[in-house]
């Protein structure tokens, strides 16, 4: 069954048969499960994308919350009347989720439903407008910082509860300095907008104005307490709202005295350049100045995704070093696969789910696949066509439905992984993927059957024979090291960032924040474009001089080594990749991002006897030293690149294993 939810909300009363028609169903019925169903009818404007449907689903699940309590015991018609009049005095407030059933049947369903008391004014020709509220309380910034980014078109904050798209702009935004505030304003006329990590970036339609949110029009606007940034205006209070505005004299800032160039300019002469952004004891107080105001913007986004991800890990109770996590989004940006490696309960699988979280992905935006150490094949992941029974039978893992779900929904991200995937070989269950991860992304077609099979499988309109994957799927996977598992092939580990994650010291875990319920709610959803964004896309390889040949060196000492493994092109461009993707920031520089990229996509191609790797390793001495090793000299060799610092201790770490074990891996 496919799900679509929009995540705007409207608001509906109870639908009411005209006197003329004759309904199949009263509004409110019992449905089979003995349970009361009932219609609403949407009476507030919806989002662009939504279809042409006037009324949605409701059930009583929905209203328990709010004080409904339906007796079961009472007769099917006395339930029936007990609901109509109960819903007589209220409105409901809710999000709509549209189901396509396996008949391809649509059914539209109110979903997160909350109540609000119809107000005296009341008609049955209402309709509200959804109109945006932004506050210091929510928003963090003043009235004086929220017009000075109105008048500079700027990012004025997110809003979690009206609708995002690019056809919905409001006519004007509200501002109130508290949620028990009376005295709003109300600011405009706004003509488009962008929303992004930021939240939203109006253009102003002429002239920026600003007049009072009357009282008469505050009695008849309706508040929902749980939604604190939206109030639904009636359509001829939003009409006067609107020549008035029009009718306004324009603001200028230095008319509201609202001018805070000067504070910003006297600030600029005590602080460092950069873009400032908020204190934190582990982020960074400025980034590396941006020559365009678009540049920076991008910036801000990006160091304040991050940032959410570092306050997201120390509140779920997981203590990492913010470099760690700035490198794991670099590689979750540019890589392939991007596998964590690391010893159980060190929080792998928990990491991307909270990475996830902070990007704001629901439902099959993110697929936790657990691995099954009894997969042998790729039919375990993708399923197989049935040609006895003429049905394709995809794998119980969820990989097939979310796929299918990314390529219908291009504007969004998806993220799989892969949990605990060295369980299994994974070149046996996740051959073809393999295979098509090097493709360029107009290429990568997952084939799930023969196309002569298509016209003969019932359900082949669901499940087509091929899958396009597209860029908005990032693969991710988790693997322990132990003797539980397989080891990875080259052929795996040239298409792979795999990060090891380290555990912090465990005195680190006391001076964690009080742990947040796991139920906590997700960000604001980041779009595809939006991180799209956050890839410079670059095409032509920008490793210096210096940093070729170091590579090339290497690639040199792992042929010697063994001709079958190397450095290769494609590592290459994947390092380069890796480091023109690094955001701006100052905890993870270039050089420590090169250190990083060497153990992670060179070193971990590094294994064998000690016959095979002494000259190339080295000798691990009693006193606890590395001598004769060809990879330690090579590195000092180029001081300027790196001080290689990681690197280092993963070569000693390799040099401790041939000596006591005869091998590494």
């Amino acid at each position: 069954m496919s799900i679509k939810t929009w995540e705007n909300y409207c608001v509906g009363v109870l639908d009411k048969p005209k006197e003329d028609e004759l309904p199949y169903r009263d509004s409110v019925f019992i449905n089979n499960q003995d349970s009361l169903q009932f219609q609403v009818r949407i009476i507030s404007e919806t989002s662009y994308s939504f279809p042409n449907v006037k009324s949605v689903t409701g059930f009583y699940s929905d209203l328990e919350p709010w004080g409904f309590e339906d007796d079961y015991f009472l007769g099917r018609e006395t339930r029936i009347k007990n609901l109509k009049e109960w819903l007589e005095d209220y409105l409901l407030v809710f999000k709509v989720e549209k189901r396509i059933r396996y008949t391809h049947e649509e059914v539209f369903n109110a979903k997160d439903v909350k109540v609000i008391p119809k107000l005296n004014s009341y008609t049955d020709d209402l309709t509200l407008i959804p109109v945006p509220i932004f506050s210091k309380e929510k928003h963090g910034i003043d009235l004086d910082e929220f017009v000075y980014r109105l008048y500079n078109k700027k990012f004025v904050g997110r809003i979690d509860h009206i609708s995002h798209e690019p056809e919905d702009t409001p006519a004007f935004a509200v501002w109130r300095e508290h949620f028990a505030d009376f005295n709003l304003r109300i600011f405009g006329q706004l003509d488009k907008h962008q929303y992004a990590y930021g939240g939203f970036n109006f253009e102003i339609l002429g002239e920026l104005k600003e007049i009072e949110f009357k009282r008469e029009w505050y009695e008849e606007c309706y508040f929902c307490n749980e939604l604190n940034d939206v109030v639904f205006v009636p359509l001829a209070v939003h009409q006067a709202m609107t020549a008035e505005l029009e009718a306004a004299e324009p603001l200028t800032v230095s008319k509201r005295e609202y001018n805070l160039e000067a504070q910003r300019d006297s600030k600029s002469e005590h602080d460092s350049p950069g873009v400032r952004i908020p204190a934190d004891s582990s982020f960074p107080q400025t980034v590396p100045d941006i020559s365009n105001e678009a540049a920076q913007e991008w910036d801000d986004d990006e160091l304040r995704l991050l940032k959410a991800f570092y306050t997201n890990t120390q509140e779920a109770g997981l203590s990492y070093k913010m470099e760690d996590l700035i490198n794991f989004h670099t590689a979750m940006k540019c890589s392939n696969l991007v596998i964590l490696a690391g010893m159980s309960g060190t929080g792998k699988s928990r990491l991307v789910d909270l990475y996830c979280s902070t990007l704001g992905l629901k439902g099959e935006q993110f697929t936790l696949i657990p691995v099954s150490p009894s997969w042998t094949s790729d039919t375990d992941l993708i399923g197989y066509a049935d040609t006895m029974h003429m049905i394709y039978r995809p794998g119980d893992s969820g990989l097939i439905n979310a796929l299918r779900k990314a390529q219908d929904n291009p504007d969004k991200l998806f993220v799989i992984c892969f949990d605990e995937m060295n369980l299994a070989r994974v070149e046996h269950y996740f051959s073809q993927f393999l295979s098509i991860l090097e493709m360029e992304h107009g290429r990568r077609v997952l084939r799930l059957y023969n196309d002569d099979l298509e016209n003969r499988l019932y359900n082949s309109a669901q499940y087509p024979p091929t899958i396009m994957i597209k860029e908005n799927v990032i693969f991710v996977g988790t693997i322990n090291v132990d003797d539980s598992t397989y080891h990875f092939s080259d052929k795996v580990l040239d298409r792979a960032n795999v990060i090891s994650l380290e555990v912090m010291p465990f005195h680190a875990l006391k001076e964690l924040p009080e742990r947040k319920k796991a139920s906590a709610a997700r960000s604001e959803e980041i779009s595809f474009e939006v991180y799209q964004s956050f890839r410079p896309g670059n095409k032509t390889i920008t490793l210096s001089d210096e940093e070729l040949s170091l590579l090339w060196e290497v690639h040199l000492a792992l042929q010697k080594m063994n001709r079958q493994i190397g450095v290769g092109p494609r590592i290459v461009k994947q390092i380069d990749e890796y480091l023109a993707n690094l955001p701006a920031q100052q905890i993870l520089n270039r050089e420590k991002a090169f250190d990083y990229q060497f153990v992670q996509r060179i070193l971990t191609k590094v294994r064998g006897s000690e016959e095979q790797l002494r000259e190339l390793i080295g000798i691990y001495t009693n006193e606890g030293e590395v001598i004769d090793s060809y990879l330690l000299e090579l590195l000092k060799k180029y001081p300027t690149i790196s001080p290689f610092a990681i690197s280092k201790k993963v070569i000693e770490q390799k040099a401790k294993e041939l000596k006591f074990y005869g091998y590494t891996f």
